[in-house]
């Protein structure tokens, strides 16, 4: 089953504060250059649900960091 557009930024939201209370600085510096490309994935990709999965994809891999420093 495919998840909602509603559901993908939903989970982006919780990627989003989840990481944003790390306290790694790599993390955090990963963070602030997702940042900066969230623009750029609204802008490159004309769909909505395209930019939230490139998103997700994004704060997936900082997630992977995150873990992996643990």
């Amino acid at each position: 089953m495919m998840a909602t557009f509603a559901e993908l930024t939903a989970t982006v939201g919780r990627m989003e504060a989840r990481l944003g209370q790390s306290e790694n600085r790599e993390v955090q510096t990963l963070l602030a250059h997702y940042r900066q490309l969230l623009p750029r994935f609204n802008q490159d990709l004309a769909d909505p649900r395209d930019a939230a999965l490139a998103a997700s994809a994004a704060l997936m891999l900082i997630q992977s960091v995150a873990q992996a420093k643990k």
